[in-house]
């Protein structure tokens, strides 16, 4: 499904755990645990809740068509949010946000069909199900017949308080089941209210988008909300589910602290918890990939080989535009940047599952340093390191991933030679998510 866009700085394309920003390079940042962060407590101790939450071990959906979703914890037990609950100005109330923060964030949706539908299960003039429009941000306006207005009716929310430094990353997993179908977008949002009272205010995923669009019936698959801190002090983070247009066939959204799973599978091939691996090939010490970006924008993860570094380096396609590295050890990496003659150039600090943006030019190769030798990860290991490569433009890429590698055995500066993981670019479609961002000065 396309999607619209409004020009202007409303929209960016990115996954719901990768705010494209640059990251702050501070000594004492580091990863923020919540007070049971993965409710293994078996309830919700250190959180507070409006409308319908529970603390729940593995789940059924079962949605308006039929499809049953099965869906389980990291460990044992997760956050259950349907969003049968309170009402949407209570859940604003609840986060000390001003009324309509969450129809802002939503913004506009379109219909092609001419007419809006009444209650749940809005039909157009054929009497099937009243189609949102598909179109492209390099279409018109002109192309789209109807503005339809986003009636959020209610829903449920959780959130936890906690102190943080500047530089240090908070993050949880979430998974979105819309029992619903089109147009009723039912949308789930993350909020973090920083010190000052500034509210950023996502929108992770709907039936028809912004966010993740699952379509009617669907389900998002399990993805990581991460943010870098900005500030120190007291902050508050919170997710929330709701229906809008109706009060019934109600939306579900999973917090946990780690990805679980569900069943059928719901992470498309490219995702962080299902990435590309190796084709199998007789080439000795090389992974090869084939893919082609078609959503430059929306990160593909692959899984190569690891080492103590990389080198990203493109032959040929668009630059890269930001990397999303996984968590491996401390989950602090150092960014270099090629200087004309080496990776000498310090580019800055990243950190795992925060995405660390090169600029508007993105950059053709870059190298990526920082991971213990402590944690003895097998070079010949294909599952062991996901990385997600975002990208400045469409088109087809060839690219090389070199791990820099060494010998245990002898000194730590006796680098190996390199082994090449090629990249060339044919054969996949990405997945399409459109992270639509507010910053909100509460009242």
């Amino acid at each position: 499904m396309k999607q619209f866009h409004k020009t202007g700085n409303l929209f960016k394309y990115s996954l719901t755990f990768s705010a494209l920003a640059t990251c702050i390079s501070v000594a004492t940042a580091a990863p923020i645990t919540l007070v049971n962060q993965g409710f293994e407590t078996g309830d919700l101790t250190g959180w507070s809740t409006v409308g319908t939450v529970v603390a729940a071990g593995q789940t059924n959906v079962t949605t308006n068509n039929g499809t049953n979703y099965l869906i389980s914890p990291n460990d044992t037990t997760m956050a259950f949010l349907d969003s049968l609950g309170a009402s949407i100005s209570d859940i604003e109330s609840f986060f000390g946000l001003s009324s309509g923060t969450f129809v802002t964030a939503v913004g506009p949706v379109f219909s092609e069909s001419g007419g809006e539908g009444g209650g749940d299960g809005g039909e157009g003039g054929d009497g099937e199900p009243m189609a949102m429009a598909v179109i492209d941000f390099e279409e018109e306006i002109d192309d789209i017949s109807e503005m339809v207005d986003i009636n959020l009716t209610n829903g449920s929310a959780i959130s936890q308080s906690f102190m943080g430094l500047a530089g240090d990353t908070v993050s949880m997993s979430w998974n979105y089941a819309a029992r619903d179908y089109i147009p009723f977008t039912d949308p789930a949002f993350s909020i973090l209210i920083a010190p000052d009272g500034t509210a950023m205010v996502d929108v992770l995923a709907s039936t028809t988008g912004p966010g993740l669009v699952t379509g009617s019936d669907g389900i998002s698959g399990v993805f990581t909300f991460a943010e870098q801190l900005t500030q120190t002090g007291e902050y508050t983070l919170g997710f929330a589910v709701t229906n809008s247009g109706d009060q019934i066939l109600n939306a579900t959204l999973f917090i946990d602290d780690g990805a679980g799973e569900c069943n059928p599978s719901c992470n498309e091939l490219g995702s962080p918890e299902n990435p590309l691996l190796p084709e199998e090939d007789d080439t000795p010490g090389s992974f090869d990939f084939s893919f082609i970006v078609t959503e430059p924008a929306t990160p593909i993860f692959i899984d190569p080989i690891i080492a103590i570094g990389y080198d990203y380096i493109v032959s040929s396609g668009p630059n890269i535009a930001s990397v999303i590295l996984p968590n491996i050890g401390d989950g602090e990496y150092d960014i270099f940047g090629w200087d004309g003659a080496d990776f000498t150039t310090f580019l800055g600090d990243a950190f795992a599952g925060i995405a660390f943006d090169f600029g508007s030019l993105g950059v053709d190769q870059f190298r990526v340093l920082g991971i213990e030798t402590a944690a003895m990860l097998d070079p010949l290991d294909n599952t062991a390191f996901v990385t997600g490569l975002t990208f400045v433009s469409a088109g087809a890429i060839a690219m090389s991933q070199i791990p820099v590698t060494f010998d245990t055995d002898s000194v730590v500066n006796n680098v190996s030679a390199p082994n090449i993981v090629s990249l060339v670019g044919i054969g996949f479609l990405s997945l399409m998510y459109i992270r639509r961002r507010r910053n909100l000065v509460m009242h």
